[in-house]
């Protein structure tokens, strides 16, 4: 991947993030952690850290 489609794609996420927070903050937080949404918002997570490492490396290797 290159620095440019990195950045874009964790563009696009960051978007997605937010726009989960505002879904999540509308909802009742007992049973959050069972719902298909949460678990898309963990492999959202993992994914821009995953990302974010690839750009620190990059960065560093430049």
């Amino acid at each position: 991947m290159t620095k440019h489609e990195i950045e874009t794609e964790l563009k696009e996420l960051n978007n997605r993030l937010d726009k989960a927070e505002i879904y999540f903050k509308k909802l009742d937080h007992t049973d959050v952690d069972k719902t298909k949404e949460y678990k898309t918002l963990k492999k959202i997570i993992k994914r821009m850290a995953y990302l974010q490492g690839l750009l620190n490396v990059e960065v560093q290797n430049a």
